[in-house]
């Protein structure tokens, strides 16, 4: 008796194994992809899994008309593929036709999502909002470990969470960092208010490091080590690139003010300019609370998957499917990465972030 054609729809999966595997956050990637498994065994498909290490983000990707991917931490042009990486919340996931931050199609075509923002109603995306912002204090909870959660000394503050200098993301900022952490400084300086600084957890920067080293003599300047939640809570302005942290103050009411792109950006005062960003800090002017309020709650409930419900991570992945493509013909028509290929940019960029940083 001949063999049934195959109609299976082919699916590759990248498999990010250093993720899984990461002591600090594995145990919500290894549920998101258990959500994704559990997910595509309820659909038609194949699937084709392709190991990920950890450093391949900018190696190109390409699904075909026929083989649909299923992308990790990856970023490029819209094609026939959805990229995936945890957001800025634990437990909640990005599924981007383009990327992650600065690189998601939410931050480069904004327009595209605006009208299901605008409906969502206000007062249940309030309740969702404070009840997220809530747990995140009264758990300390961040995307990295924190130290106890303790009031700070004094109020009304401009806090700035600084970046790593080799962050992929580093490629949405508008200005330099360190220019506008000094900028950020003299502007608070002049309506009166201290700046708190606060390195990444794991910034190794020898430049970072002696920037800070010279600022904490400054009398107008703290370089805290602080919990990013206490140190949000006593501020009355956040200032910053496209850092989760901006997020995390967000979901906590905080007027932000960024200079980089990114997927959250709709909901800040963004500035493009080292006397914007002065006249901001002076004058901040974000969307009203109410906006914020649409936007963060569509964020993380439609935008976003929880790492557990498989049912919206079936959605996601269908409406990806099926919805039309924006890429060109010429891009469809490629096949996927080889894994020899992703191997190249992940040794690549390693040894790019160990002479640079």
């Amino acid at each position: 008796m001949p063999d049934k054609p195959n109609t299976r729809r082919p699916i590759t999966l990248e498999v990010p194994e250093a993720w899984l595997m990461n002591p600090g956050d594995g145990a919500q990637h290894r549920m998101f992809y258990a959500g994704l498994l559990s997910a595509l065994a309820e659909m038609n498909v194949t699937i084709d899994p392709v190991w990920l290490p950890r450093g391949a983000e900018r190696a190109p990707r390409r699904g075909t008309n026929d083989n649909f991917v299923i992308s990790f931490h990856s970023h490029g042009s819209d094609g026939y593929l959805m990229r995936c990486k945890e957001s800025y919340i634990p437990m909640y996931f990005t599924m981007d036709a383009m990327g992650y931050s600065c690189f998601s199609e939410l931050s480069r075509h904004p327009e595209r999502f605006l009208p299901a923002i605008a409906r969502i109603d206000t007062t249940r995306a309030k309740d969702f909002v404070d009840g997220i912002a809530q747990d995140l204090r009264t758990n300390n909870l961040s995307k990295y470990p924190q130290p106890d959660s303790v009031a700070q000394d004094r109020t009304g503050y401009v806090f700035v969470p600084l970046q790593l200098e080799w962050d992929s993301v580093a490629k949405g900022t508008w200005i330099d960092p360190l220019a506008a952490l000094e900028r950020t400084i003299h502007a608070a300086r002049n309506t009166g208010r201290h700046t708190i600084v606060k390195r990444h957890p794991l910034c190794r920067s020898p430049k970072i490091a002696a920037t800070l080293d010279r600022l904490a003599a400054d009398p107008d300047v703290t370089v805290s080590t602080a919990s990013v939640n206490s140190l949000i809570a006593g501020a009355d302005l956040v200032v910053g690139a496209n850092s989760g942290v901006l997020f995390e103050a967000l979901l906590q009411g905080r007027d932000v003010v960024s200079f980089a792109a990114s997927d959250f950006g709709l909901a800040t005062h963004q500035v493009r300019s080292l006397a914007h960003l002065e006249k901001a800090i002076a004058a901040p002017a974000p969307p009203d609370m109410a906006w914020r309020y649409r936007f963060l709650s569509w964020y993380l409930r439609d935008y976003c998957v929880q790492a557990d419900n498989v049912a919206a991570i079936r959605r996601k992945i269908q409406a990806f499917v099926t919805r039309p493509r924006q890429a060109d013909a010429a891009v469809l028509q490629r096949r996927y990465v080889g894994q020899g290929n992703l191997y190249f940019y992940s040794v690549f960029d390693r040894i790019k972030r160990r002479i640079f940083s």
